[in-house]
């Protein structure tokens, strides 16, 4: 399997959700913080002795009013969902009522506990990420624009004297000359599972980024078809390894390798039985070749070997491996297993000669090219002393 086949880990299908079970989600997530603050509430109130000092009784009631209207609420929204999910349907007016109830229930949080809460500055920068992440630019932007209007309008009644800042407190829990640890924890508490949230959702995107980065990169350097590396990454590798073997002084050895009668395969069985064909020749090679050799196709019917510090003797042997490995091959096709054979040219090029990757190449295409004129099945060699001679070596090879 190719690097660009692989499946992505399960969590980034998230983005892949529709808007209905991504808005879902929302809901039931959104749903839990709210029924956690109206619980802290109750909590405070009964058992503790901060509620007494602290909070107001007519804001207490306020803000458990609110808090349970957005607890019943988000549980409406939720069964709307699962309703729709169960259905199989999906409505473009329960995103959009999620959406912008999201922000209408953070808002009544805000006003009682107070603007300048920091669970209010974390729903500031945490929602219109969150909202980017999981739906569209426009509705959130609306949304995002909505709320942050009447936010400033609430802020310039408080100012006006309108309206009470934080009914919830009767004194301020946190000042210069006493804090209240209580409260502090409490807010620690409720920034946790928002802030995990936020941070899920934005690792949801990222990883789907990096993931979306690797394909890009796979389908850059490979070929979708065998899984092997393609003409690009093949000789910039090609590049690399010439480059060393310069400093080195070591040999490195080319070969190309062309199907022979590959054509009448596609015309007698198919083209699906031709890349049947070609997706196990690449498997025969790669179990072939020795860890530090590299293979890929470069086109059609044609594969190109490198092999790193490698001389023609040493290339004798593996690429007659090759060549063995394929002509014994059977290769199952829907009805019918055929055999196939390949040819081969190769091309050794030592440290201390200067030639570019392109010409190396073209001397062992053209050893190709000889071994196709000598019968097929074979592997011709070129030989740096003229352009007409060439060498054969090993077992099979006449």
């Amino acid at each position: 399997m190719s690097a660009v086949d692989r499946n992505p880990l399960p969590i980034t299908d998230l983005l892949d959700w529709s808007d209905r079970d991504k808005s879902l989600l929302l809901s039931v997530l959104t749903g839990l913080l709210m029924l956690g603050f109206l619980g802290w509430l109750l909590f405070t109130l009964r058992y503790t002795g901060f509620g007494e000092q602290f909070l107001s009784l007519e804001g207490a009631a306020l803000a458990r009013d609110i808090f349970l209207f957005n607890v019943m609420g988000w549980l409406l929204l939720a069964c709307w969902g699962i309703a729709l999910h169960k259905r199989k349907r999906h409505s473009v007016a329960y995103p959009n009522v999620c959406i912008h109830f999201f922000g209408f229930s953070f808002l009544g949080v805000g006003y009682v506990m107070g603007l300048y809460n920091p669970i209010m500055g974390l729903v500031l920068v945490g929602s219109p990420l969150t909202g980017f992440i999981l739906f569209d630019f426009k509705r959130v932007t609306c949304s995002l624009v909505l709320h942050t209007v009447m936010v400033l309008a609430i802020y310039a009644l408080i100012v006006q004297g309108k309206l009470q800042y934080a009914p919830l407190l009767k004194a301020d829990p946190v000042t210069k000359d006493m804090v209240s640890v209580y409260w502090v924890n409490s807010m620690i508490a409720f920034s946790v599972p928002f802030l995990t949230m936020v941070f899920g959702f934005t690792y949801v995107l990222l990883r789907r980024w990096q993931i979306r980065e690797n394909q890009i990169r796979d389908l850059a350097v490979t070929d979708p078809l065998t899984g092997l590396s393609n003409r690009r990454a093949l000789f910039d590798q090609f590049s690399y390894e010439l480059a060393r073997s310069r400093r080195s002084g070591s040999s490195v050895s080319v070969c190309v390798m062309d199907l022979d009668h590959f054509k009448q395969i596609n015309d007698r069985y198919g083209h699906g039985a031709g890349d049947r064909v070609l997706e196990r020749v690449a498997e025969i090679l790669k179990g072939s070749l020795r860890e530090t050799d590299r293979v890929g196709r470069i086109g059609g019917e044609e594969f190109m070997v490198l092999m790193p510090e490698t001389d023609l003797n040493g290339a004798a042997l593996v690429v007659e491996r090759c060549r063995k490995g394929i002509e014994a091959q059977r290769i199952a096709l829907s009805d019918v297993s055929i055999s196939v054979t390949a040819s081969f040219g190769v091309a050794c090029v030592r440290g201390d000669e200067v030639l570019s990757e392109e010409q190396i190449f073209c001397q062992a295409d053209k050893a190709l090219y000889h071994a196709k004129e000598r019968g097929r099945n074979r592997v011709e060699f070129w030989h740096g002393d003229t352009e007409q001679r060439f060498r054969e070596a090993g077992a099979g090879i006449a």
